[in-house]
């Protein structure tokens, strides 16, 4: 298999799953906003921030290689944090899925620490 095409490929799914969490985190905004809770601020910020590190990801990854563990960690408290938000609203079946995206982030940063430890 090509090291190159391998690369390119993760770099590809990296920088997509920002885009993801961004888009989520703009969206729960959104609702924020329409609800008229004060948060909302606060996660469009991180949104736009995540949607900033998606866009620059390549150029960012090769001065700073330790930003795709920082933001993975910062992505997963804010899904937390979005899904006890839910639960405290009394939703019954979306906080379950903050609470996936959330450890599944968790294990991206187990699996990419991992992984710089074995180069």
């Amino acid at each position: 298999m090509d090291l190159t095409y391998s690369s390119q490929r993760k770099e590809k799914f990296k920088k997509a799953s920002h885009i993801l969490a961004s888009a989520i985190i703009l969206s729960h905004a959104y609702g924020n906003y329409e609800s008229g809770h004060s948060s909302y601020m606060y996660f469009a910020i991180a949104g736009v921030v995540f949607l900033s590190i998606a866009l620059f990801h390549h150029p960012l990854k090769l001065k700073f290689p330790w930003i795709d563990t920082c933001f993975f960690l910062i992505e997963a408290l804010l899904s937390f944090i979005i899904a006890y938000e839910y639960f405290h609203m009394g939703k019954k079946g979306i906080p379950f899925m903050y609470l996936l995206a959330g450890f599944f982030q968790l294990s991206a940063i187990y699996f990419f620490t991992r992984r710089l430890k074995r180069m």
